[in-house]
């Protein structure tokens, strides 16, 4: 029992987990960058990135941004290649690319064409996906 608890709490270390009795399973959800604005350039709001790309990795592995102009996504660790799409509030992709992160570190996508609204950026490769939302006024 000791050795299930401490796995568990290692796995709570490396994420944001929660039990679900009635499924008797645990669900793990990795945070990929914290509230941090010493990571964004200045100017950027700090997109708060969610899911299971970075499962085991530290946070801020992936930093993400935005303004009304751009959005800002800087890669600290190499992911091979991350497909980097936007999406705005109705699920219409207004931007989709495939990014070698072993080569690029940093993508600074152009919204300036883009409406008023909420969207949400997600990466996903073959290892997870991440996502978050920001708005551009």
């Amino acid at each position: 029992m000791k050795k299930k608890a401490l796995f568990l709490a290692g796995l709570c270390a490396f994420g944001l987990c929660t039990w679900e009795a009635q499924a008797v399973s645990l669900k793990c959800i990795s945070i990929i960058n914290m509230e941090d604005n010493d990571n964004v350039p200045t100017g950027y709001e700090v997109i708060l990135l969610q899911g299971t790309l970075m499962f085991g990795v530290a946070p801020n592995a992936v930093i993400a941004g935005a303004n009304e102009n751009s959005v800002y996504i800087h890669f600290n660790r190499s992911f091979g290649n991350v497909n980097i799409s936007i999406y705005n509030a109705l699920g219409v992709t207004v931007y989709s690319t495939v990014v070698n992160t072993s080569v690029q570190q940093t993508v600074i996508i152009p919204i300036t064409s883009t409406f008023s609204g909420t969207y949400t950026v997600a990466l996903n490769n073959a290892d997870g996906y991440a996502e978050g939302d920001f708005d551009k006024d």
